[in-house]
């Protein structure tokens, strides 16, 4: 018995061993015709190919917002889009509000930009921010009430003509998108995400909405700040066009604004703002090389203080087109419809005949 274990061990060890050495040695042949490096840069290729969203038409996408400034003097069935009104300008009305939308159109702005978000009860609303405090004056979060104690809150009481829009409610998305639809206005649909628990019910609501309402096609451009939100819709309905919102240091800190610097860190607890930091630079770094391309993204909206003509360049060579935002001092909407030839978003439509006068 101790004579056939004995074989047994030896005859497995040397089928180890010829193993193992048949494979370095199949390796050291395969590098003496392969670069070291290609066949992992073969495996990444090939896996980005695979899970890659493919671009919605460049004419699909025109149907939305119209072709390229710089190219604005050529055939086109559809005026350039130059301003968008972010938040439905919400300077001019209550931010987020059917009102403001409304007011844009009125003004001849065709494009609005709005937010949604999920109460507790998972209702799709249109709001910006993770509480009710800077719009009215209420210190609770969106995610921890329900849709009709939310319909008890006044979002004008900050705004500066609360007098005129008194008693202003938080639209639902429904009713928001219908509004539009009837209305000429084509729509930017941001994506917030307060409560990782609702993350995929966000995708949901998404992907729900373009089925209910097919002409969201040729009339919205779904963004978000989150690749990853961006890429489950683009999976799940390629015919969707997207964009990705982008600023410096967004998971690290609350804010980025010339000449103010950076807002306050997302995270108190050290090592979890390093990895804030560290997240930050993986994302920027992986965006203009290969999130655009996976993601199949039609537009960038890129912060106004990371904007530049090299910049541009740069996402237009990629098929990319490029939106500044938010754009409020006439200078610089001047600068990026009149110098960059791009559309801008912002939350005042007061002086934008100046903005876009030859």
């Amino acid at each position: 018995m101790f004579l056939i274990i004995s074989v047994l061990m030896q005859t497995c060890l040397n089928f180890v061993i010829f193993s193992y050495g048949l494979w370095y040695f199949l390796i050291d042949v395969l590098y003496l015709f392969l670069p070291f490096g290609l066949i992992p840069t073969a495996i990444i290729f090939v896996t980005l190919v695979i899970f890659k969203v493919p671009k919605p038409s460049n004419s699909q996408l025109e149907r939305i917002v119209g072709r390229e400034l710089y190219l604005e003097n050529g055939a086109d069935d559809r005026p350039a889009m130059r301003t968008v009104g972010h938040r439905g300008a919400g300077l001019d009305a209550p931010e987020n509000s059917l009102a403001a939308f409304k007011i844009c159109e009125e003004k001849n702005c065709s494009y609005v930009e709005f937010d949604i978000t999920l109460t507790k009860d998972l209702v799709p609303v249109v709001f910006h921010d993770t509480t009710l405090e800077r719009t009215a004056n209420v210190k609770l979060k969106v995610k921890d009430i329900t849709y009709a104690e939310l319909m008890e809150i006044d979002i004008a009481m900050n705004h500066p003509f609360k007098e005129k829009f008194r008693n202003t409610k938080v639209p639902t998305l429904e009713e928001t998108v219908v509004l539009l639809l009837n209305s000429k206005l084509n729509m930017f649909i941001d994506l917030k995400y307060h409560d990782y628990r609702n993350f995929f019910q966000i995708v949901k609501v998404v992907n729900d909405l373009f089925v209910k309402y097919p002409e969201l096609h040729h009339r919205a451009v779904v963004s978000s700040f989150y690749p990853s939100l961006i890429y489950l819709i683009r999976r799940n309905n390629p015919k969707i066009v997207c964009s990705i919102a982008y600023r410096p240091y967004f998971f690290s800190y609350s804010g980025y604004m010339f000449p103010e610097g950076l807002g306050r860190r997302r995270a108190r607890f050290l090592p979890k703002h390093l990895v804030n930091l560290m997240v930050d630079k993986l994302h920027s770094w992986l965006l203009p090389k290969v999130t655009y391309y996976v993601t199949g993204i039609s537009l960038i909206l890129l912060h106004k203080d990371f904007m530049s003509a090299d910049v541009v360049m740069n996402w237009r060579r990629k098929g990319v087109r490029v939106c500044a935002w938010t754009v409020n001092h006439p200078a610089e909407k001047q600068y990026c419809s009149k110098i960059l030839k791009i559309a801008y978003f912002t939350d005042t439509l007061v002086g934008e005949g100046t903005a876009h006068a030859n």
